[in-house]
């Protein structure tokens, strides 16, 4: 039977062995201390001493009586230790020198899994600290590293034996199970410490910033209504900005407003609106600017940010009366433009009417002359007024005569003198005062002077024209008993497109850019142009000074060709524009030239090649084959017997001057011709020169 039953019992199904009397109390232990330890903890507020409780549980659960944590911070390359047990002070400062791979602390945070030195004596890995154990009196040692929730090693806790061997299982599981402990406070000390850390770095760049910032929070009166803000906190730049320290008196928003509930509202509805808004601010108080505020909520509270956009809108303010000025420009210009077709078409109506006198159509064809020279007058002051702006007009300075630049800008200027009857004056030194600048640009800024002073002063006026030499500088002033300039616009007067408004309201005249085009010639001069009124009614003058700078010894050429009749030659008129070639045409006629006509610039080639005329004046918008490519054409084909290449033409800016340089052209003429202009040109060409030899104009205006 005994046989039987031993021979069954192999098949019976496998039960585990209920654990012992022993084990159940041990485990009841391990609870009741495990239980202690998380009560304990409850009362800790430091990290330090909850790792060293976590430690000395752990040590009396493994019956050892030494033992430590070490935490690690990437990217250091050493365990920094928090807590040690057992160890005498020297053995603590040595063990706080571990680095990571070194050691069974260094070994665990480096593999992140658990490492046990059996016995201190034979393991290699222990070998730098073996005399520390045989002095600290340990063998073996089980380390178990501190893993985050995110499988980030924080450190490590260790437990050293004074007998050699390796933890059991109940002692591994109890190693774990502190492990995780330590591991779950040393994780939330590292991020209050990394979100104080960043609450630190965030205060600072908010303290240091130059932008004004600063948090509010609402005074409830009733649910949902709030009567007024309190700062809780602010920046040195808000507290500037609000003129207090804000954030210890922790002040009302409507003290800081001075009491303006209009100026708190906005703020009101940013904080209890409960979501990003933006507004305007304008603090009370002259010099004080606009504020653009961003205002953000954030619990019980918002936050407001501060950006100074007085420049900005100052520029927009800028911008808009730039615009302004650019259409009552655009207006003037029409204005001043149709003006002068008004009287020409008059004119040209009375010379063609069959009854009129010849004293009447030599009146008519005065008109005409005058008013075209006034519209080209005007074109050339936009033109040089672009090239002032763009830096593109260039000085041709030169030994100048003082008094022939006051005669010269009085010679252009009398005509509107005389219209307004006005009495000039004219006061200079009377032996020769030479200087280095350009004569033409100096007396057209003072031209635009006496221009301006004349449209500015009633009829009948007195104006006065003074030029002296003061030191090493030139100084000439227009002064008149106009109609005066007010304070607040003295400073704009030589902006673009400016106009003081006449006393009766009635406008001046212009298109407002002749003191802009006069200061931009007296500074390429590096000079300047100042000016002064004692206000409306009380006149006005302008000081215009330029260095005398370097005087040449030598003069102009007083024997360069003066317009006058040349030889009679041999003329093509190149236009598409029936009315300007018919009309260029019968001009040169009546001065003894015979011309030939062409319409267009293929019929233009076959005359210069059939004809072989003296002088070809070309326009250079034709149809077809333009005016470059004529000249280039006629370059090339005709070679040395070209003849001289004139270009007339309504471009006149310098780049359209070097393009028809380029093209062949020997000089450039812009429309309306200047019949001087024009004469001088063809004396240039009657003059004889060695065969092949290009001419290059010594006028072409």
């Amino acid at each position: 039977m005994f046989l039987s039953l031993r021979g069954v019992l192999p098949f019976w199904p496998f039960r585990p062995a209920r654990p012992s009397q022993a084990e159940l109390s041990r485990q009841v232990t391990d609870l009741q201390a495990l239980h202690e330890l998380s009560t304990r903890l409850l009362e800790a507020r430091t990290l330090a001493q909850q790792l060293g409780l976590i430690l000395q549980a752990l040590c009396r659960l493994h019956g050892a009586s030494q033992g430590l944590v070490s935490l690690y911070e990437p990217p250091a390359a050493e365990l920094a230790l928090a807590a040690g047990e057992g160890f005498s002070p020297w053995a603590l400062r040595e063990l706080a020198q571990v680095g990571v791979g070194h050691g069974a602390c260094g070994l665990a945070v480096q593999r992140a899994r658990r490492v046990v030195v059996r016995d201190t004596e034979t393991d290699d890995c222990f070998a730098p600290w073996r005399t520390l154990a045989r002095a600290e009196g340990f063998r073996s040692v089980h380390a178990t590293p501190l893993i985050a929730l995110d499988g980030q090693v924080l450190g490590v806790i260790a437990v050293h034996g004074a007998q050699p061997g390796a933890p059991d299982e109940r002692q591994q599981r109890l190693a774990d199970i502190c492990a995780r402990k330590a591991a779950v406070h040393a994780e939330r000390e590292r991020s209050q410490r990394r979100a104080q850390q960043a609450d630190e770095r965030l205060a600072g760049v908010l303290a240091s910033s130059p932008l004004p910032f600063g948090i509010l929070e609402p005074v409830w009166t009733a649910p949902g209504v709030a009567a007024d803000l309190r700062w809780a906190w602010a920046n040195a730049a808000a507290a500037a900005l609000f003129g207090r320290a804000l954030l210890p008196a922790r002040s009302l928003l409507r003290e800081a407003l001075g009491g303006d509930d209009a100026a708190l509202q906005p703020f009101l509805a940013a904080a209890t609106r409960g979501r990003p808004c933006e507004f305007e601010w304008q603090p009370q108080g002259p010099g004080s600017g606009c504020w653009h505020v961003t205002a953000s909520p954030v619990p019980e509270g918002v936050a407001l940010w501060f950006t100074d956009v007085t420049q900005r809108q100052r520029q927009e303010q800028s911008l808009r009366e730039s615009d302004r000025r650019k259409d009552e420009f655009l207006a003037t210009l029409a204005h001043e433009l149709r003006n002068p077709l008004a009287p020409i078409r008059q004119a040209a109506q009375v010379s063609r009417a069959p009854n009129a006198s010849e004293a009447q159509r030599r009146w008519s064809h005065e008109v005409i002359d005058r008013q075209v020279g006034h519209m080209a007058l005007l074109l050339d002051d936009l033109l040089d007024m672009s090239r002032v702006t763009r830096g593109q007009l260039a000085l041709r300075k030169c030994d100048t005569e003082l008094r022939a630049v006051l005669d010269a800008a009085v010679e252009t200027a009398r005509p509107l003198l005389d219209a307004k009857h006005h009495r000039l004056d004219v006061a200079a030194p009377d032996a020769p005062v030479h200087f280095e600048a350009d004569p033409l640009r100096l007396a057209q800024i003072l031209s635009n002077l006496l221009t301006n002073a004349a449209k500015y002063t009633d009829p009948g006026g007195h104006i006065r024209l003074a030029a002296a030499v003061e030191g090493a500088e030139v100084v000439v002033s227009v002064a008149d008993d106009g109609i005066g300039i007010a304070p607040e616009v003295l400073p704009t007067v030589f902006g673009m497109f400016s106009q003081v408004a006449a006393h009766d309201d009635r406008s001046a005249g212009g298109l407002g850019i002749g003191l802009a085009l006069a200061r931009g010639l007296a500074e390429l001069h590096g000079g300047r142009i100042e000016a002064r009124s004692g206000g409306i009614g009380q006149g006005s003058e302008f000081t215009l000074c330029v260095p005398r700078g370097r005087v040449p010894l030598a003069v102009a050429d007083a024997g360069a060709p003066r317009p006058g009749s040349a030889g009679a030659l041999r003329v093509l008129v190149a236009d598409d524009n029936d009315d300007t070639r018919d009309s260029l045409a019968a001009l040169l006629a009546l001065h003894g030239h015979a011309v030939l006509s062409a319409a267009d610039g293929e019929e233009a080639l076959r005359l210069l090649e059939q004809s072989r005329p003296d002088v070809a004046l070309l326009d250079i918008g034709m149809p077809g084959r333009d005016g470059h490519a004529v000249a280039r054409a006629a370059r090339a084909r005709l070679g040395p017997h070209c003849p001289v290449l004139v270009a007339v033409t309504g471009w006149g800016q310098d780049q359209d001057r070097s393009r028809s340089r380029e093209a062949g052209f020997d000089g450039h003429l812009t429309k309306p011709v200047d019949l001087d202009a024009l004469l001088q040109v063809l004396h240039q060409a009657a003059a004889p020169r060695p065969p092949g030899v290009p001419l290059r104009l010594v006028r072409a205006a």
